[in-house]
């Protein structure tokens, strides 16, 4: 695996923030749909993954 310079974690972690925000909404409007708890799973997978990203990044 090549290592990611600076730039390109800040990059990729603001693609991560918008699709969590983006999940987050669907949520919200999805909230008594059958198939939610997909969404929460992704909610918390995207919540995981910047958390690393931003522990590698500092």
């Amino acid at each position: 695996m090549e290592d990611l310079s600076v730039e390109e974690l800040a990059s990729n972690l603001s693609t991560y923030k918008e699709q969590l925000r983006e999940v987050k909404k669907l949520i919200k409007e999805k909230k008594d749909d059958a198939g939610i708890s997909e969404y929460i799973d992704m909610e918390k997978e995207l919540q995981e993954v910047i958390t690393l990203t931003e522990e590698i990044k500092n």
